[in-house]
């Protein structure tokens, strides 16, 4: 994870200046699957070193209040700006490709060999041929 002051923007440009990829952890206190993405997907081992080489991440409170400037320039809470995403539910995922645009949302929690093939799937450009599903299908034959 990352230190933000929740100005997207820049923290895309951040990331692609590390040519790494942006994506946002929507969480709120107390998850339980918040916790455990922290405890044990994001402390695996092979997790940890492909998602510190590939991507840059931060964290939104679903319920918070600090002010967060979107892609489009416009400022929300963190409670507007995940209702924006679609973010009701914690962890909530949303992953942009290098230019800033929305590549992928994803709801829930996933382990550690499951969040390792989201990784592939995005740094790999799949999503550019194939939806997650269909690579999933097919990663897992």
């Amino acid at each position: 994870m990352k230190p933000s002051f929740f100005d997207i923007p820049s923290d895309i440009e951040e990331s692609r200046k590390e040519n790494k990829y942006f994506f946002i952890m929507f969480q709120q206190e107390g998850c339980p699957f918040c916790e455990k993405m922290r405890r044990v997907t994001f402390q695996n081992k092979k997790v940890k070193e492909f998602f510190t080489k590939n991507f840059y991440m931060i964290e939104i409170n679903i319920k918070g209040s600090v002010p967060v400037i979107d892609v489009d320039g416009k400022e929300y809470t963190e409670k507007e700006f995940s209702l924006k995403y679609g973010a009701r539910s914690t962890p909530f995922f949303v992953f942009y490709d290098k230019e800033g645009k929305v590549i992928l949302k994803l709801p829930g929690y996933y382990g550690p060999e499951d969040f390792l093939l989201i990784g592939r799937y995005i740094v790999e450009e799949h999503y550019k041929k194939e939806s997650l599903p269909a690579f999933l299908k097919r990663i897992k034959k």
